[in-house]
């Protein structure tokens, strides 16, 4: 019996060793999975942080060199809507060139024929004042004419009214100087005989109008000279003034 319980002891003591043991064991294992697990799950994070890295750097890779794409893009874009945007304006300036060009052809034909019409306005209105500088010309002189012949006429009208009225003065003192005479002969007569005494008959003033009579005939000639001298004068006139 007591080996029995030896045996039965020893059995607990190996199984408590052995217990031990396992807790040992387990605890190794136990740590070295822990390591295991930490390498394990570190050697995992890194892995997975280098391939996100990796991803992470491929993506940025290509991000770039989508920005560079993207920016020779925008610059081939740019500058083909630059080269559009020239053609474009060029096109619109040559248009508008042309369409200038046009306006002013047309503008010069426009003046041209301005400066033909404006050119045959200045020669027919050269023409008109050139005729208005004859026909102010023949006024003028047609007026100068009608002056002259109105004072001609107002002339001559005074000369043949002058010439009337001498003619008739000059008729009249010819006619009163032929009374004289002979009655100038009678009052020598008279008066001679009054000085001599040789008649009764003579007066006293046969004398005195002898002289006044030979005085009036003198004074009468005087005058006919002078309307005779006047006659002649309205002739001359007449002559120079045409009548």
């Amino acid at each position: 019996m007591n080996q029995k319980h030896s045996d039965d002891h020893d059995d607990v003591v190996v199984i408590e060793e052995r217990d031990k043991r396992s807790y040992l064991y387990i605890g190794i294992a136990a740590a070295l999975g822990l390591a295991l697990g930490g390498l394990v799950g570190s050697s995992v994070t890194a892995s997975k942080w280098e391939t996100t890295y990796q991803a992470l750097e491929t993506q940025y890779k290509q991000a770039q060199q989508d920005g560079a794409d993207q920016k020779v893009q925008v610059e081939d874009s740019t500058e083909k809507l630059n080269q559009e945007w020239q053609e474009k304006l060029q096109t619109a300036l040559d248009d508008q060139r042309e369409q200038n060009k046009a306006e002013l052809t047309k503008l010069q034909r426009e003046v041209t024929e301005l400066e033909k019409v404006n050119a045959s306005l200045e020669a027919e209105l050269s023409n008109r004042k050139q005729d208005l500088a004859k026909a102010d010309e023949k006024n003028d002189k047609l007026n100068r004419q009608a002056d002259m012949q109105a004072t001609m006429f107002e002339r001559s009208r005074e000369l043949f009214q002058k010439e009337l009225k001498i003619k008739q003065e000059l008729e009249s003192l010819q006619k009163e100087r032929d009374d004289l005479v002979p009655k100038i002969k009678t009052l020598k007569n008279d008066c001679d005989a009054y000085l001599e005494g040789a008649s009764w008959d003579a007066k006293s003033d046969s004398c005195d109008k002898q002289d006044e009579a030979n005085s009036r005939v003198s004074e009468i000639d005087q005058m006919i000279r002078v309307r005779r001298m006047d006659l002649e004068q309205i002739k001359a006139l007449s002559e120079e003034i045409g009548l």
